[in-house]
């Protein structure tokens, strides 16, 4: 009978917590993309047998991912769209950390909603839809960048996203079981143990990517409903941070990337010889005006730019590192708890939707449907070829230099 009460108690006093908590810190849903298609997603175990887990030393493991893609679909009918995140329980201790607050605070973040319907079924669309990957950074996840996988799918695009096991901060396969995050690096390294210990996991992002594109192909072979006419050999990819180096990696290296996007990406990780030898296909660079601490990244950048093809960098001065992914949406009191920079979050977040897709649109055959009109937003561009500039933008003509 004691314990019951307590119990009670207990729910009660943890939902008043909640509840003033929400008032406090208020924290909203995503920002409805604006195509005209409905969202819809799937999240799915991949194996791939061909290669053993990098991360662990358990013998015979072999490469387990979780997938997520985002598909423009048939709007289903007396349907809620899903939670942003899955297993929020699990998540939130891990948000906590990040946002550098105790989870009481912010338990309410499992309540904030998504756009996309969970296995709503795949609008079938005449011609094979644009098929675009996306890489999440160190430490983040699959989909940290729900807005703009959002937004490129109400537009008519695929966008398939990984959760880099042990690169990610928690990877939950369908069993239930976790891969832990263990990417991070043990105090100050040598360039020499910066490159041993960073290498080995860029080529396994880089082939996690690969690996979903064989594993698309051969879904579609079989007409899989969520794949059917879905082509694999112009594939477009996107990154944020260590996501934007594995994202640039793919490109250089699997003739099916024939365009790539950097948000704010770390470029410290990528070769000596990938930058002498620079990218063949487009490219575009999205980032904050200066990466403090780290000023060779934008020197290594500028030396991409100068060997490659088609690369165009366009520089937010006012933004910080998180702007490029979901995190300052929730809340107009980001800045405050330093998640985002001077910038205002709608701002960023329609630069970023609005540059993506003209990118992407320009190597790709979407459905005709207006694009979005573009904020005015200060931006610094140093690059060989701009491509798809909007043409809205207050730009600034300018070099880029250490951070």
């Amino acid at each position: 009978m004691l314990n019951s009460i307590i119990s009670s108690l207990t729910r009660l006093c943890g939902s008043a917590i909640s509840l003033l908590t929400s008032k406090v810190l208020p924290l909203d849903d995503l920002p409805q993309p604006t195509g005209p298609y409905a969202v819809g997603f799937s999240v799915l175990d991949w194996i791939d047998a061909s290669r053993d887990e990098w991360f662990t030393e358990q013998a015979g493991q072999k490469r387990r991912l979780v997938v997520q893609v985002w598909y423009p679909a048939a709007a289903p009918e007396n349907s809620e769209p899903a939670k942003y995140l899955d297993h929020g329980e699990q998540r939130l201790a891990m948000v906590a950390y990040q946002v550098g607050l105790p989870a009481w605070v912010i338990d309410h973040v499992k309540k904030i909603s998504s756009n996309a319907f969970l296995d709503a079924p795949r609008l079938q669309q005449p011609e094979s839809p644009p098929l675009i990957l996306f890489s999440h950074g160190l430490g983040g996840m699959k989909n940290q960048n729900s807005i703009q996988a959002e937004e490129l799918a109400s537009h008519g695009y695929m966008v398939v996203a990984v959760d880099h096991a042990y690169d990610a901060y928690m990877t939950i396969f369908s069993d239930g079981t976790v891969a832990d995050y263990r990417s991070a690096a043990q105090g100050e390294l040598t360039p020499a143990e910066f490159r041993a210990f960073r290498t080995p996991q860029l080529a396994t992002r880089t082939a996690d990517l690969s690996f979903v594109l064989n594993e698309i192909t051969r879904r579609a072979g079989r007409d899989e409903p969520l794949w059917v006419n879905v082509d694999t050999q112009r594939t477009g990819v996107f990154g944020h941070s260590y996501g934007g180096a594995s994202s640039f990696l793919l490109a250089a290296t699997d003739p099916r990337v024939v365009a790539s996007v950097a948000l704010d990406g770390w470029m410290l990780p990528l070769s000596k010889d990938f930058f002498n030898t620079g990218l063949k296909t487009p490219f575009l660079y999205i980032g904050q005006g200066k990466w403090k601490g780290e000023p060779l990244n934008y020197r290594l950048l500028d030396k991409l730019v100068k060997h490659s093809e088609a690369g165009s960098v366009r520089l937010l001065p006012g933004t910080r590192h998180f702007d490029f992914s979901d995190a300052p949406q929730f809340s107009r009191l980001s800045q405050w708890l330093g998640l985002s920079g001077s910038v205002c979050r709608h701002k960023i977040r329609t630069y970023l939707n609005t540059n993506l897709l003209s990118f992407f649109r320009a190597h790709f055959y979407p459905p005709a449907d207006e694009m979005p009109t573009a904020c005015q937003l200060t931006v610094s561009e140093a690059n060989l070829t701009v491509l798809n500039a909007v043409p809205e933008a207050d730009l600034m003509e300018g070099k880029h230099g250490p951070g």
